[in-house]
């Protein structure tokens, strides 16, 4: 079965980018909840349960975000996928390395 119809680029360079912003934003949602837990003291209820809620919601936002790219133009859904894997990766590393940077300059003083 074949069909003759031309992919839509513009299509495509969209969910581009909507997905690798959408990268960007739960990345930065999940460094701030990461930032934000401390050891808890008694009485005091853990952050998890807000931070299992809002990654689950990350995640069906994704699958959502696959879906609609797959009604508009199927390609796309596989854009989406390699581009919120490779911009969340590129943002681990930095973090990572922004991080070892701050380590070193605590263990140097």
């Amino acid at each position: 079965m074949t069909t003759n119809e031309p992919v839509n680029f513009l299509w495509i360079i969209l969910w581009i980018v909507v997905s690798a912003g959408w990268s960007v934003l739960s990345f930065q949602w999940l460094r701030k909840s990461i930032e934000e837990i401390h050891p808890l003291e008694g009485g005091v209820k853990s952050h998890l349960t807000g931070l299992i809620i809002r990654r689950v919601s990350v995640f069906l936002m994704i699958a959502l975000l696959i879906f609609v790219a797959l009604k508009t133009e199927p390609i796309a859904a596989v854009a989406i996928a390699i581009t919120i894997t490779v911009v969340t990766w590129v943002q681990v590393i930095i973090y990572n390395v922004n991080l070892n940077k701050q380590d070193k300059g605590r263990k140097e003083k």
